[in-house]
């Protein structure tokens, strides 16, 4: 499939990973110099999460919180919901993606399987609200403006379950969708990766865009390039 965006049409569900990323300036996690792979970052779990370890969790996270104040949605991000705005299907984003960004490109129906990183909610009561953009100290936890127990980021850890709605969602998605675009994405990440497996995909056209990872299997058409220039190229007039 080489395009034009006319091909597409009925419903058509963009599965997105940390490689549709890359263009607005964030690393992957697992390609070629990703940060689990460099090493300069270990994958987060449910274990972090406690009064204790909370400000160094944080802390963690600051400079990719830094990063985002400074980041705009990548070409593919923004190709995808012009895609959306032309109404020439019925679009919807399964991500796996905690940035946020495809929504401040301006797609609508985004399902953020693992959270996002620019809300917190507290241990206490579970107020959610958005991270707080004047920075905190070094070494403490943001407050909650409702009751002032400590957050925690709104994401899912390592050893936690996905969000049930968000999974609902995109799992009916997914199994109406006439065409699936995974972007950007290792297929390493379970259960997420479930999402694009035959119980979920069966019967729709099946695209993977990847520069380097191969598709899990011969069922999918491989365009091998980024994220910005195959998404373009797909949905180019």
């Amino acid at each position: 499939m080489s395009g034009p965006a006319s091909a597409l049409s009925g419903s058509v569900v963009f599965f997105t990973g940390a490689g549709i990323s890359v263009g607005a300036g964030l690393p992957t996690y697992r390609g070629t110099g990703g940060l689990y792979e460099s090493g300069s970052l270990t994958p987060p779990s449910a274990e972090d999460v406690t009064r204790e370890r909370l400000p160094a969790l944080w802390d963690r996270f600051r400079p990719r919180l830094r990063a985002f104040d400074d980041l705009a949605p990548s070409r593919a991000h923004r190709s995808i919901a012009g895609f959306e705005g032309s109404g020439s299907a019925r679009v919807t984003v399964v991500t796996q993606n905690v940035d946020g960004l495809h929504s401040r490109a301006g797609s609508t129906r985004v399902h953020e399987l693992h959270g996002s990183l620019r809300t917190m909610r507290c241990l206490a009561h579970g107020h959610r609200h958005a991270v707080p953009a004047d920075p905190w100290s070094a070494g403490e936890a943001p407050a909650c403006p409702t009751c002032g127990d400590v957050c925690r980021p709104s994401i899912v850890l390592f050893g936690e379950t996905l969000p049930a709605q968000a999974f609902s969602d995109a799992t009916a998605a997914m199994r109406e969708a006439d065409t699936v675009v995974a972007v950007g994405t290792s297929a390493l990440v379970y259960p997420a990766a479930f999402l694009i497996g035959p119980e979920y995909t069966a019967g729709s056209r099946l695209v993977w865009i990847n520069p380097e990872t191969a598709p899990p299997n011969s069922t999918w058409t491989w365009r091998q390039g980024t994220a910005d220039d195959e998404v373009e190229r797909l949905l180019s007039p």
